[in-house]
């Protein structure tokens, strides 16, 4: 059921969520911060975890760019990119809150940790028993989103210019896995 209030709470979860995490946050807050009744949310929802599932963000992250896998170091730092520049949500840097805020942080640390290695395994051809790239990729990928985020590096800096840089040092490891093959 999409309408306007339900659009105002999604938003406003969205953002209360990324901000200060599942526990510190409660229904009430993110009805007020909507402009709706916590019951109307409820009502919604059914729960406050449903909520937090609801605006989870898509993981389209980890959806395969339509680009060259020379490419792919520089494909993922500009989606980052993108994201702040849009103001959207960043699943990258929400990664470590999204388990330990989570209503069970051990289910959400081995779900997450194993669709992100799968997905990222898959995406650059990681040949390795234990995934090493794809690991590497993922936690440079991570310190990146949450780096760009929450301490606001690079804030100011050309655009094309990071892309390029960080994009090469992701590509490195990308690299590495293909010659591993």
């Amino acid at each position: 059921m999409s309408g306007p209030s339900h659009d105002a709470i999604i938003h406003s979860a969205s953002r209360l969520f990324g901000e200060r995490g599942y526990r510190a946050v409660t229904v009430r807050e993110i009805a007020a911060d909507a402009g709706v009744s916590a019951s109307l949310v409820m009502k919604l929802f059914l729960s406050k975890e449903n909520l937090y599932a609801a605006v989870q963000p898509e993981e389209s992250l980890l959806a395969e760019p339509d680009v060259p896998i020379a490419e792919l170091g520089r494909a993922l730092v500009f989606r980052v990119l993108m994201r702040r520049e849009r103001g959207m949500q960043e699943p990258w840097a929400n990664i470590a809150l999204a388990v330990l805020d989570s209503p069970d942080p051990h289910a959400a640390r081995a779900e997450i940790r194993e669709r992100y290695l799968d997905a990222i395994t898959r995406l650059i051809g990681d040949p390795t028993q234990d995934r090493r790239f794809a690991s590497t990729v993922i936690c440079l990928m991570t310190g990146f989103g949450e780096a760009i985020r929450t301490l606001g590096l690079f804030d100011g800096r050309d655009l094309d210019e990071l892309v390029e840089y960080y994009g090469a040092i992701v590509q490195t490891h990308i690299d590495a896995a293909k010659a591993a093959t």
